[in-house]
């Protein structure tokens, strides 16, 4: 039987035209989707208990149609609003936006190219992965000409920009994922960027520096844990997916389960509109993602030659920036549309930018880029070779052959109790002099780029010479990039795991050696996160997270990575707890403030951030009163120094009161309890009266902490997302900016999204797994906070992966979908 989910959506948000050019020429081009001619698609989706479909088909082709159609059935409005923004067509169909944001969207990827990128590159596709594609698309266009304009949620209903997409569209929107870490950032500074002799024109809104950094922080990270048999109770492989992502937008997750007999059987989770699984398991390999931090693309400063804004210099030589002009449609406040104009440029190397502040565009200086995913076109093809491989080392090989990760860490474990990690994200190739002269530039030569490394952790080369160019070396997927030979990996029996930060402590038993710093900094202190999953992963007591034997049960990672024990509290809580029953007052804006009650608390807490937890909120906030490279050094907080041969116990210890005076730390302590007073925040407030996420009109109480508290499982408030629709829900005031606290408490739309937690057993897969916040992002879906509930009690379901498991759910709901 068919059926659809419908609810009120958040609407799109629409604002009114700033100052524009008007051009008589025509828009940029994108050719209308044609009509969708199918082969012939047949699948059958069986949906179980939160609305999980397992979808089996007689081929791939067919296996992505009734993903499509089981798709669209939940998002159908976000991939819409994907494809209308990488075809350039925003601020035809919406309107400019507020600052211009839909008409910056629109120049932005037709700088980017995207579009033309995607017609050039799928008749390029393995034809097993171009035969997905088209079966996605035919699925979604199915799902579309079933339920007709009328029958879509309140977010897009009768709405004239959702359309049948096409598979050019579906590719455009795929090159598009795999610059999330890099030019998804820049889309507005690309076509902000003009010539400093530009008069009027279009104004552009773009994000402040420090906004960037968002995409590039560690609590939009993840945890990924791949346990060996020498540390698995099974003596089998086992595997922890931890990803931290919105919960809004195109990078929310979405969970399936795909077979063709004979084929490919594969199970797991994939970002909005991405055939096949991204994060999941087959019969033999799990594996899991988190977010690199290496590098996938440089800026470049160049010098200008004097009077020539669009010219610069290179080893000497004058050259011409590229310009070209682009037009698209938008449309007018009172409905009728005007073709604006923009003309773009471009170096040799890649597009100018523009971000007011910290690359302005003057007489003398100008900056570019080179992204090093903007040629990746092979994102699908390498998730597709990892779907079905039969076992690690074909796990590993899709690597080799195709290099088709964009920005993420890579970790397996198989059913035999080997592990896998690799660093295999697109990474920019430098020559020795060109990383010589950076690091010499990036640690206080050359103040802007020691800034942009520091603050933005973004490579800022020397662009008038050709020894900062990108290395092409044999072997790598573009030229350019680091070969598969030489990225780091790791291969292990006991564990590898990755917390976000480089690649150096994959095992502390066996650090990697330094390789090119674009893969990530080593040998410097760790985020209280990573540490606080080495400790988990190497404790080796019986109250530890594997048990007095040292050897992961199932049910050991589960409470393990939603354990919630916060590192920072585990090292300091009992020597700050000392010294404020020592002194229980301190100054604080000239006022004494009583901390014997706020000490009583603490001495009670037991560290972890649970819904239930008395403490949490105060330690959070006397946490927040610091810096968070205090949490990172020797200092006003630690005691101890960093130490390479220490490095997931260092720094530590808590830094001395001073012989005399009043004790900085008890006046950061009176910070925290003045601030929660006038917040009308009981200092003995569990954190789930505090933190929560709103869903239809509930506070759901959330569990989970922050980077800096140094927990594993992350939840905070995030924006991260291009779609308009599906936004998260505006803050209350904002009361301290560290801790996100607002009038209102800690407000959650980000973190932990897709958890899993497997075994592979002498007769198969074992699993249990939640999606935070559901299947769908339709309000008035059953499937849309199912989870979310689920998730506040940390009440993990069983996946069910064989057929006498899925033929065994009593909520099993069987549709067939097919197309002539």
């Amino acid at each position: 039987m068919n059926y659809s989910f419908r609810g009120p959506f958040l609407r799109c948000v629409l604002a009114t035209l700033a100052t524009f050019t008007l051009a008589a020429c025509g828009e940029d081009t994108v050719p209308e989707p044609p009509p969708i001619a199918a082969p012939g698609y047949e699948a059958t989706i069986r949906r179980t208990r939160h609305g999980i479909p397992h979808i089996t088909a007689r081929d791939l082709g067919s296996a992505a149609f009734g993903q499509g159609y089981a798709f669209a059935q939940e998002h159908v409005c976000a991939l819409a609003d994907q494809v209308l923004k990488v075809r350039s067509e925003r601020a035809r169909f919406l309107g400019a936006g507020a600052g211009n944001a839909n008409v910056a969207s629109d120049f932005g990827y037709l700088a980017l190219d995207v579009y033309g990128r995607a017609r050039e590159a799928l008749p390029r596709l393995p034809a097993d992965v171009k035969s997905m594609i088209e079966g996605y698309v035919a699925g979604y266009n199915r799902y579309l000409e079933e339920v007709g304009p009328a029958g879509l949620p309140p977010g897009c209903v009768n709405a004239a920009w959702v359309r049948p997409i096409s598979d050019v569209d579906l590719m455009a929107y795929h090159v598009s994922l795999a610059l999330l870490m890099s030019s998804y950032q820049f889309v507005a500074a690309v076509t902000n960027a003009q010539p400093p002799t530009t008069t009027g024109g279009m104004r552009i809104t773009v994000p402040s520096p420090e906004a960037f950094k968002e995409l590039r922080d560690h609590d939009t990270g993840s945890n990924g844990w791949a346990i060996g048999a020498e540390r698995s109770r099974g003596g089998r492989g086992m595997l922890v997916a931890n990803p931290h992502f919105p919960w809004q937008g195109e990078l929310r997750l979405w969970e399936s389960h795909l077979t063709v007999p004979g084929v490919m059987n594969v199970y797991g989770a994939s970002l909005l509109g991405v055939p096949g699984v991204l994060i999941g398991f087959n019969e033999n390999v799990a594996w899991t993602h988190t977010v690199s931090a290496g590098q996938r693309m440089t800026l470049y400063r160049l010098k200008l030659v004097p009077g020539k804004p669009t010219h610069y210099l290179y080893d000497g030589q004058e050259r011409q920036m590229t310009a070209r002009e682009h037009t698209i449609l938008v449309r007018l406040p009172e409905g009728s549309l005007t073709n604006v104009k923009r003309t773009l440029y471009s170096s040799h190397v890649g597009p100018m930018l523009a971000i007011p502040g910290a690359t302005d565009w003057t007489s003398t200086v100008a900056f570019t880029y080179r992204d090093a995913n903007l040629e990746n076109s092979t994102l699908l093809a390498q998730f597709h070779a990892m779907n079905r491989a039969r076992n690690l080392q074909e796990f590993k090989e899709a690597f080799a052959t195709i290099q088709g990760i964009p920005w993420v860490n890579t970790l397996a474990a198989d059913r035999d109790g080997n592990t896998w990690y690799a660093d295999a994200a697109a990474t920019p190739d430098l020559s020795s002099a060109a990383i010589d002269a950076w690091r010499t530039a990036s640690s206080g030569a050359d103040p802007q780029a020691t800034l942009f490394l520091r603050n933005l952790n973004l490579v800022l080369l020397d662009g008038s010479t050709s020894v900062n160019e990108w290395v092409a070396t044999p072997g790598g997927r573009s030229p350019g990039l680091i070969p598969f030979a030489r990225v780091p990996q790791l291969a292990r029996r006991d564990f590898v795991f990755n917390a976000n930060d480089s690649y150096w402590l994959t095992n502390p038993a066996e650090p990697l050696p330094d390789l090119s710093p674009l893969h990530g900094p080593t040998r410097r202190s760790q985020q209280p996160r990573s540490r606080m999953n080495l400790v988990m992963l190497t404790e080796q007591t019986a109250e530890g997270a594997s048990g007095a034997d040292w050897k992961f049960t199932l049910d050991e990672l589960q409470a393990a990575i939603l354990s919630n024990r916060g590192l920072v509290a585990e090292m300091l809580r009992p020597g700050v707890v000392e010294r404020c029953q020592a002194t229980p007052t301190a100054t604080y804006q000239g006022r004494s403030v009583d901390l014997t009650r706020a000490c009583a608390i603490l001495a009670a807490w037991n560290g972890r951030f649970d819904v239930d937890s008395v403490g949490a909120v105060l330690w959070r906030e006397f946490i927040g009163t610091y810096l968070v490279n205090q949490l990172l050094n020797k200092g006003t907080l630690f005691d101890t120094a960093f130490d390479v041969n220490a490095p997931f116990t260092t720094p530590g210890t808590l830094t001395p009161a001073p012989a005399q005076g009043e004790d900085p730390m008890l006046v950061k302590l009176a910070q925290a309890v003045t601030l929660l007073a006038s917040s009308n925040i009981a200092l003995d407030a569990p954190l789930g009266t505090v933190q929560f996420t709103p869903r239809r009109g509930l506070r759901i109480p959330m569990h989970g902490g922050h980077n800096r508290d140094g927990v594993a499982n992350v939840v905070n408030y995030g924006t991260i997302q291009s779609t308009l629709i599906d936004v998260p829900p505006p803050r209350a005031r904002l009361l301290n900016g560290e801790t996100g606290l607002t009038a209102d408490g800690y407000v959650i739309t980000s973190g932990s999204s897709f958890l899993m937690a497997l075994e592979f057993t002498d007769t198969g897969v074992q699993a249990r797994a939640l999606m935070t916040y559901g299947q769908s992002s339709n309000p008035a879906s059953p499937y849309y906070s199912d989870q979310t509930e689920l998730f506040s009690g940390k009440q993990w379901r069983d996946i069910r992966f064989t057929e006498e498991q899925i033929l065994g759910d009593p909520a099993l709901v069987v549709q067939s979908v097919s197309a002539p």
